[in-house]
């Protein structure tokens, strides 16, 4: 089997995960929901890292040139974080200070994406 469909196939598979940990942290976690909007929010974001994983996984498949692959790991778990933030934005509620977050990781996504987009030409 070509090595670049087995990373994809692993890349599915942790995307879902991650996508699934977002949406129920609770699964592997005893903790709590946080009665804080923001604190409830949070809890989901650090899975969005794992879904950045595996979206870099499933569309980027070399490590070098080194930058291009920088600016790739930076687009997807920054964009892996965002959808986990608006995902709780949605289930938890919303303070400002999300909306904050939200503009700065969508400033940080489209500034990484024109980073590869010059990486790749």
């Amino acid at each position: 089997m070509d090595s670049k469909i087995v990373l994809q196939v692993v890349g599915v598979i942790i995307l879902l995960l991650g996508g699934i940990l977002s949406y129920n942290p609770e699964l592997v976690s005893n903790k709590p929901i946080p009665e804080d909007a923001f604190q409830a929010v949070e809890r989901r974001v650090r899975w969005g890292f794992l879904m950045g994983t595996g979206m870099l996984l499933i569309f980027h498949h070399q490590i070098t040139p080194y930058l291009f692959t920088v600016a790739a790991l930076g687009m997807t778990l920054t964009l892996g974080a965002l959808i986990s933030r608006v995902m709780g934005i949605f289930l938890d509620g919303s303070v400002p200070r999300h909306w904050m977050w939200v503009a700065v990781e969508l400033v940080m996504v489209i500034g990484f994406g024109i980073w590869y987009a010059k990486q790749h030409t």
